[in-house]
Formats: C-alpha cells, structure tokens, sequence
C-alpha cells in the first residue's frame, strides 16, 4: 500500500498537469484570438471621390482614416472634374485595381474599396467583375444609368450608341451628362460615355450589386434627404448578404455624407478587424 508521501507527490503531479493543460488551452485561445484580429495597417482603403469631384474633398476622411493606422489611397478617377471620362469604365476599374495593389505593396492585407456618388458605383462595379477586394463602403450612391437619368440622358445615350454602331466609337463628341440635378455637357469619345451610361453595362448599380460574386462586408451610408434614400435600403438588401454588412442614414444631403461618416466609418473596420470576419482575399 502506497505511503502517505507517495499519495502527496502524485497529487501534486496532478494538480502541476492540470495547471499546465490550463495554461496551454489559455495559450490557445489567445493565438486563435491573435489570429482572428487585424491591425488597422493590415487594412488599405481606396477612396473614389463623386461624379465632377477631386480628391481633395475626401482628404479629411482619409486624414481621419490614416491617423488610426489605416492605409489609404485617394486617386483622382476618371470623371473627375478635370478628367470628365478621358478613359472607358473598364479602364477606370484597372486603375482602381492598381491603387488596391498599390495597397498591398505596402503592407495591407484586406483592401476596403470606398466610393461617394458615382464612386459608390465604381466601387460595385469593380467587385461585380470579380476582381480582388475584401469589403465595399458605398458613400450616397448615385449615378444611375438603368432608371430615372438614364431616361433623362437618353438623347445622349442613344447619340453615343449609334455613333458606335456607325464605327465611330472614337470620335470626339458632346454628350450631357447630370448630377444631382445639375446638368453639363462633356466631351469626350462616344465608346468612353456610353461605358459610364449604359443602362445595362458597368454602371447599372442596382443590378450589378445582386451579381457580387461572393457576399462581401459592404457599409452602405446615405443622408436623410437623399433623392436615393427611398431605394437605397432595397439596393443593400440585394446584395448578397454578409453578417459584417450595414446600413445607415444620417442627417444630411447628397453631399454632406463623407465629413459626417468617420466615426461610424471607424467603429465598423474596427468590427470587421477585431471579430476577423474577413478572411483576406487572394
């Protein structure tokens, strides 16, 4: 019959091995957690301005954005106001494909596109066509091709188509062109604006949404007194459906949404690095 020492030592043992498998399993949880969790430079943001904008008039998010340790790219795009549509929409997709890399150069691990506008739109087209992104942030989004401006841009549109269809789809030409009521005529080639206003091409925002080809994170933030406001919930909830995704609305108009948005804009890349809901693209 074992001594009394030897029940003592072996309890010891015991008590020495439960404390170990204890720490282990603690060890665990913290690398799954560690696993799990994204750093704000592990995150790039690629900011696509409105329809006739520049760059400058997102700095303030992106300043915002970059002193929480977010890597943000803000390029001018090709409807800016400078540019107005000197390349077709596809072209204007691999742009945005470079500033992602760009991104992804640098450090970032998950690339967030964000768009205000008709940026909003670009951002659906890039991740409709299937090219590499982690989440989309839709900013007011406009410009909308398959509805009520396509109809009143049809004259342009129809211009646009047929001097395509006559071989003349690089010929310089003037079209019209809208933004929250506002019109302008452009010049640019007939292939390069019918790209951007086709009802059934790139732009038709509201249908390309439902062909994401993955569920994606998608932030969807749009003012109180946005023409869109009353189609805006039903476009979110077309998209395939991730348990990362918002929507939001705030008091405000068309524009005023990308100097409103950074707190709320924080807090929901902060959920999606802390929870590790995105699973970084490749």
């Amino acid at each position: 019959m074992p001594t009394a020492p030897y029940v003592a030592m072996a309890g010891q043992r015991s008590a020495t091995m439960s404390m170990l498998n204890a720490a282990l399993a603690a060890l665990l949880c913290l690398i799954m957690i560690g696993n799990n969790h994204a750093a704000p430079g592990e995150f790039g943001v690629v900011l696509l301005h409105a329809k006739w904008g520049a760059p400058q008039r997102l700095e303030t998010l992106a300043r915002d954005l970059e002193k929480q340790g977010y890597l943000v790219s803000i390029p001018e795009m090709a409807w800016s106001g400078e540019r107005m549509y000197d390349i077709d929409y596809a072209a204007a997709l691999q742009e945005i494909e470079k500033h992602g890399n760009a991104l992804r150069a640098r450090g970032a691990k998950r690339v967030i596109v964000a768009g205000q506008s008709l940026g909003a739109n670009a951002a659906v087209a890039y991740a409709s066509s299937g090219r590499s992104v982690d989440g989309l942030v839709l900013l007011s989004p406009g410009h909308f091709p398959e509805s009520g401006m396509g109809k009143r841009l049809n004259p342009s549109i129809e211009r646009a188509r047929s001097l395509m269809a006559a071989n003349k789809g690089s010929q310089l030409a003037t079209f019209e062109d809208i933004n929250q009521g506002q019109i302008r005529v452009v010049r640019t080639t007939a292939r390069n604006y019918f790209s951007y206003f086709d009802p059934e091409g790139l732009g038709a925002m509201t249908r390309n949404i439902r062909k994401l080809p993955k569920p994606l994170p998608l932030m969807l933030v749009i003012g109180s007194d946005d023409p869109f406001l009353p189609e805006s919930r039903a476009m979110f909830d077309s998209a395939p459906s991730s348990p990362a995704s918002r929507y939001l609305v705030l008091d405000g108009d068309h524009f005023s949404v990308p100097g409103a948005v950074s707190g709320e804009l924080l807090k929901w890349l902060g959920t999606l690095a802390n929870k590790g809901v995105m699973p970084a693209s490749r």
